[in-house]
């Protein structure tokens, strides 16, 4: 059998992390686009929801019109991606967790980080999340089940406890491991991860090392890269350019100023200036407001890099944010057209919740210990 790259195209579904944004500019816009796109392209993904925020809606002051307004919006749209076909998973930005509302704003706690609550805290985030997601997933899909996480802001560590939660509430694919990546602040460390390709059961104490006997879980990394000169000269211009003109200034819909606890509120202040010592710098796939020519080199490299990796089954995640959308739907839906045309003989696109059934018929896929069974 020739050798297959598997695309998993999955889409952090949410508003800032600071808490700014409607549901209907930052999620149902955007990824009715998406899925439009990718529908007309014969392509699938998965979106990977945050409940955490959802969940905080629904406790909050019920005569806010415009927040029972999003809330509704949010649950139709979850449905609609269901009904495009397309796979829904498990997303949790904790900082949501306990938020308190302010007139129209949300004050979100500084922790990032799942990995970092207590185990108690971990519990409800995690139960009511999945409970709260199958049971409206459910409403169209009786077979339903959550199998996939990514913990907001790539955060996971210490994972013993939550790897022990997420793997009892039916769990079976987690992401967000990117060797080299590491955020101080949140306490974020993926640096000598042992494997950065392909899926492997990872050691609950350190998840960044294969464990050396099966698990309930299975990480599948994100292929990290380094972006040509020509590139990031690109993406910074592309980047000047918004901010001149203010393109993703959410902060005009409230009609009244944002605290700067709120706009300052970010757990990425510090990698960004991490990153950009690093030699090379380093990064993974991803699709938001990038202009083409970096999206275009970002998978060339990747796939470059990859055709050589042992396997006939090669999974690759891409990173999606439609919060990022705006003003780049162009250069997106030519990004994905041109990944056809180019990979289209030896590439597809697939779901999490597919590729799960790819690893349980051929277990073997899965990286474990040499030695072990």
């Amino acid at each position: 059998m020739p050798k297959k790259f598997i695309i998993l195209l999955e889409d952090d579904w949410e508003v800032w992390g600071n808490g700014l944004g409607n549901v209907a500019q930052l999620q149902y816009l955007p990824s009715l686009f998406l899925m439009k796109t990718l529908k007309r392209l014969g392509a699938t993904m998965t979106f990977m929801v945050d409940v955490v925020h959802q969940m905080r809606y629904l406790e909050a002051d019920i005569q806010d019109k415009s927040l029972q307004i999003q809330r509704k919006l949010w649950e139709e749209n979850v449905l609609l991606m269901k009904d495009y076909g397309f796979d829904v998973q498990l997303h949790l930005h904790p900082q949501w967790h306990n938020a308190i509302q302010k007139g129209q704003h949300f004050h979100l706690n500084a922790n990032w980080n799942i990995g970092r609550y207590s185990r108690a805290e971990q519990e409800i985030i995690v139960g009511e999340g999945i409970d709260y997601l199958e049971q409206l997933v459910r409403q169209v899909d009786p077979t339903y089940k959550t199998i996939a996480f990514k913990g907001g802001s790539w955060g996971l560590q210490p994972s013993e406890n939550l790897f022990s939660i997420l793997e009892r509430k039916g769990i079976r694919i987690v992401m967000g491991v990117r060797n080299g990546l590491k955020l101080p602040i949140s306490g974020t460390d993926y640096t000598d991860t042992e494997e950065t390709v392909m899926p492997y059961y990872p050691d609950y104490t350190d998840i960044r090392k294969i464990a050396s006997e099966k698990k309930g879980i299975v990480i599948i990394p994100q292929p990290e890269y380094s972006p040509s000169l020509v590139s990031m000269l690109a993406l910074g211009y592309d980047m000047v350019k918004q901010k001149i003109l203010r393109l993703d200034d959410t902060a005009h819909f409230y009609g009244e100023p944002v605290p700067l606890e709120i706009r300052h509120l970010s757990p990425l202040m510090d990698e960004k200036k991490l990153q950009f010592r690093s030699n090379p710098y380093q990064t993974h796939l991803k699709v938001g407001n990038q202009p083409y020519t970096y999206l275009k080199s970002s998978i060339d490299a990747v796939m470059g890099r990859l055709k050589d990796v042992p396997g006939e089954r090669i999974p690759i995640i891409l990173e999606s944010h439609t919060k990022n959308f705006l003003q780049h739907y162009k250069p997106i839906e030519r990004f994905l057209e041109y990944i056809l045309q180019r990979y289209g003989d030896i590439a597809e696109f697939g779901t999490l919740s597919g590729f799960l059934n790819e690893l349980e018929s051929n277990p073997g896929m899965i990286k474990i210990k040499s030695g072990t069974k």
